[in-house]
């Protein structure tokens, strides 16, 4: 590749410098992983079944590799694509925010002044930073492998097969918060005075019954995906729109000003009773884990929009991953201002699904319903396409034989039959567990991986980048509050988090390395 003309290291710092694509720069010629989970956290795919749209290559039948000579040009799958910017904006605002539905605990570990500030603050320390490096790597290297593909030229292969591992077990993870969380909002409106003990086994029972219904429509190839992502959307945040017009004129500033009453509070989820690395987590008032981990879980997953990098116009990618961290920032500060300034609900009585008795207050017993029912919609519909994604990807990696061939197994209706079940008992046995651990644990998985997808992109764009000294500093300013929160988020985590952390880690090293030795014995 000849040097960059002045016209290109001058470039406006929110453009990419290279002008051409990864392949004008380093042949890709084989893939060589996995993808990760097409959308971590909340998320809604728009991935079909077919596994060669995760890899962005066409799929050998016999040998299952994947290449990458065969695969569209970036152009030219931009000219076929039919995304906009509002279907794609949305669908990363599915997989990363995805509405105000299990924000609350944040309000009972900080009070309304520091969640407010936590959550307005979110869009600047970590919502822009992955947003930019998402189309910044996505505009070089557009593939809808996504991070994997930016890990794996940064750090090899087998880094980015371990990146695109965590991803699955953090995805995997998170599907257990959608029917947990829609359960809480459906106790908070219509058993208000049951007590959590007393209703933990109908409470089981009911998410696994939901989760297992579920799971059958992945079988039967139903996807919620484009266009339906922008449906579900607006009935999704509806009720919220209903509320803030009721709401403002009942809105007392003075309540957003209420500081943590600085009684160290037993959470529903019980998140404060963990033993951790950090003795205490209780800093001026505010209950760090739970606070951090909300925060965090609430506000991941931007970097999901680099899997349609090489299906729409870097326009495009760029304005939808603008547009997704607008609606994500301001589907997440408005409610909470409305409910915390027009409610009389204390600090103490904050729980995931409280929304709909804030709902209830404001605008009357039919309003806390249509949350209720909007969280249903919401949550199920990303529970179906994170379960979706995630399916694809073990048979995907299957069909590369980096897996057991059991996982190729297609079902009627060509879905990934035994990838599903493996799926649903994951998911069964998270249900038992609070809301709030299984982010934890979604969050730690999730972290490690991001972190390395932040080092590549300090790899490939700050250390062999060829801007200017200016643009790389920038880069580099970009960098420091993110991977700041990511540490406290390692830091913060419970013994039975690490412990989970790292026996997935184990099994997914000694897959990987299985999977190594055995390609490189052949």
């Amino acid at each position: 590749m000849e040097g960059n003309s002045s016209e290109q290291l001058n470039a406006p710092l929110w453009e990419p410098i290279a002008t051409g694509t990864a392949d004008d720069v380093h042949r890709y010629d084989k893939l060589g992983s996995t993808s990760p989970r097409p959308f971590s956290g909340k998320s809604l795919s728009s991935i079909a079944t077919d596994p060669t749209t995760i890899y962005g290559g066409e799929m050998d039948s016999e040998s299952g590799v994947i290449s990458d000579s065969s695969a569209k040009s970036s152009s030219q799958s931009s000219q076929d694509s039919t995304l906009t910017t509002l279907v794609l904006g949305i669908i990363i605002y599915f997989s990363s925010g995805g509405g105000p539905f299990g924000m609350e605990p944040s309000l009972k570990a900080a009070g309304n002044l520091y969640a407010i500030i936590g959550f307005a603050a979110m869009t600047f320390v970590w919502a822009l930073p992955e947003a930019v490096m998402t189309y910044e790597l996505s505009s070089l290297y557009p593939c809808s492998s996504g991070g994997v593909r930016w890990v794996e030229e940064a750090f090899g292969t087998t880094c980015g097969l371990f990146t695109g591992y965590l991803g699955w077990i953090s995805g995997v993870t998170n599907n257990a918060t959608a029917p947990v969380l829609f359960f809480s909002y459906l106790h908070s409106h219509f058993f208000p005075d049951s007590s959590d003990t007393d209703i933990q086994w109908i409470q089981f029972g009911i998410s696994a019954g939901i989760a297992t219904v579920l799971v059958y429509i992945n079988y039967r190839g139903l996807e919620v995906v484009g266009k339906a992502s922008v449906l579900v959307f607006f009935v999704s945040i509806a009720p919220f729109v209903l509320m803030t017009i009721i709401g403002i004129s009942k809105v007392d500033p003075q309540k957003w000003l209420q500081t943590p009453t600085g009684e160290e509070e037993i959470f529903d989820d019980d998140t404060m009773t963990q033993p951790g690395w950090v003795p205490d987590t209780i800093l001026g008032g505010i209950a760090l884990r739970p606070f951090i981990n909300n925060l965090y879980w609430n506000f991941n997953g931007f970097d999901q929009g680099s899997h349609f990098s090489n299906e729409v116009p870097k326009r495009t990618l760029r304005n939808g991953l603008c547009l997704s961290v607008l609606l994500v920032s301001t589907t997440t500060i408005i409610p909470i201002l409305i409910a915390t300034g027009a409610t009389d609900i204390e600090q103490a009585d904050w729980k995931a699904g409280t929304f709909a008795l804030a709902g209830a207050e404001i605008g009357g017993r039919w309003l806390g319903t249509l949350i209720v029912v909007a969280s249903g919609i919401s949550l199920l519909a990303t529970f179906i396409s994170g379960m979706s994604a995630d399916s694809l990807q073990l048979q995907g990696m299957a069909d590369r034989g980096q897996l057991p061939s059991i996982f190729r197994s297609r079902s009627p209706h060509d879905t990934p039959t035994y990838a599903l079940i493996l799926g649903l008992f994951v998911v069964v046995l998270m249900l038992p567990l609070p809301f709030g651990f299984i982010v934890e644990l979604s969050n730690f998985s999730y972290c490690i991986s991001i972190i390395i997808e932040f080092l590549a992109f300090a790899q490939l764009r700050i250390r062999r980048g060829d801007g200017t000294m200016l643009r790389k500093t920038v880069y580099a300013l970009l960098l420091i509050a993110p991977m700041l929160f990511n540490i406290a988020v390692l830091m913060l985590a419970s013994y039975a988090t690490y412990i989970y952390g790292a026996c997935a880690s184990a099994l997914g090293a000694l897959l990987i390395l299985t999977t190594v030795s055995d390609s490189s014995s052949l």
